[in-house]
C-alpha cells in the first residue's frame, strides 16, 4: 500500500502515524461536540482525554513489548533499542484499552465526574478513532491478513510495508479493513443509542459495556483471518482471542447486571 504518504528530504510522513492522529482528532472532536448534551464541561474533558491518550499509548507499547519480547533482539539492550527505533509501529490495542481505561477512571474520579456516564460518552468516540487507526494499519501493511483466494484480497508489493517479505506479492485478507468497517458499525450503533443513555433510558455504563462486548466479538472473529505473528497460541487461540473472550464475557455480565439493577428501581 502506501506506508509513507510523502517524503521531503530525510523527513517522512508515515501513513500509520497520520491516520492514528486523525483517529485521535476525530474521537476528541466527537467527545467535545457531545459534551454539552451530556452535561460535561470541556475543561474537565480536556484533562480526561489527555491522560487517557498518553496512558493508552504507553499501555499499547508495553503490551507489544511483553508479547513479542523474545523476538525483538538477542539481548535487553537490542530489544530496547528496537522498540525506540520502531516506536511509530508495534502497538497492542488491548494494552492501550486497559491502561487508557485505568487512567480514565482515575482522572474521572479525581475530578468527581460521573465515571460511567463519561465512559458512555467516550465509547462511540473510541470506536470511531479505532476505525481510523485500522485504516492506518492497512496503509502501513501491519496487522495484515493471511493468504486468500477470495475476491476481497489485497496484495502488498512495497518493500517498505510492514509485511513479511515472504508475503509480498501474495493476495491477503484485508483484515485491517474488516476491522475498520466493524468499528464504524459499532460507532454508528453506539452513537444512535447515546441519546437514550444521556436521557436516562439506559443505565450509565451500558454503552461502555456494549462497546466492549461488540469489539471483543469483532476482534475474536477477525483474528482467524490475520496472517501476521499472533503470539503463542493457547487452546488454539491467539492471546488477543483469549483476551477478547474474557472481555466479551465480562461485558455481557456487566450489561445484565446493569439491566437488572436498573429494572429494580
Amino acid at each position: 500500500m502506501h506506508p509513507v504518504i510523502f517524503q521531503l528530504g530525510s523527513f517522512k510522513l508515515p501513513a500509520y502515524g497520520l491516520l492514528v492522529a486523525c483517529g485521535y482528532l476525530a474521537a476528541i472532536l466527537y467527545v467535545f461536540r457531545k459534551a454539552g448534551a451530556a452535561g460535561f464541561k470541556k475543561d474537565d474533558l480536556s484533562d480526561l482525554v489527555f491522560y487517557t491518550v498518553i496512558s493508552g499509548m504507553l499501555g499499547a507499547k508495553l503490551f507489544y513489548a511483553f508479547t513479542y519480547w523474545q523476538e525483538l533482539g538477542p539481548d535487553f539492550l537490542a530489544r530496547a533499542l528496537y522498540l525506540l527505533r520502531s516506536f511509530q509501529y508495534g502497538f497492542v490495542f488491548y494494552g492501550g484499552l486497559i491502561f487508557g481505561a485505568g487512567a480514565f477512571f482515575l482522572e474521572a474520579r479525581r475530578r468527581k465526574l460521573p465515571v460511567l456516564k463519561a465512559a458512555d460518552l467516550f465509547a462511540p468516540a473510541l470506536a470511531l478513532g479505532h476505525a481510523f487507526g485500522r485504516i492506518g494499519c492497512f496503509l502501513a501493511g501491519c496487522c495484515h491478513g493471511g493468504p486468500t483466494a477470495c475476491a476481497l484480497s489485497v496484495t502488498f508489493t512495497d518493500p517498505g510495508a510492514e509485511v513479511s517479505p515472504l508475503l509480498l506479492g501474495v493476495p491477503l485478507h484485508p483484515a485491517q479493513l474488516y476491522e475498520a468497517a466493524g468499528n464504524l458499525l459499532i460507532f454508528f450503533a453506539l452513537n444512535a443509542a447515546l441519546p437514550r443513555s444521556l436521557s436516562g433510558k439506559l443505565k450509565p455504563g451500558t454503552l461502555a459495556a456494549l462497546y466492549a462486548a461488540l469489539y471483543a466479538a469483532l476482534r475474536f472473529g477477525v483474528e482467524f483471518l490475520r496472517g501476521d505473528d499472533r503470539g503463542a497460541l493457547r487452546l488454539g487461540l491467539s492471546p488477543a482471542q483469549l483476551i477478547s473472550a474474557s472481555v466479551f464475557l465480562a461485558a455481557l455480565a456487566a450489561i445484565f447486571a446493569l439491566k437488572a439493577n436498573y429494572e429494580k428501581k
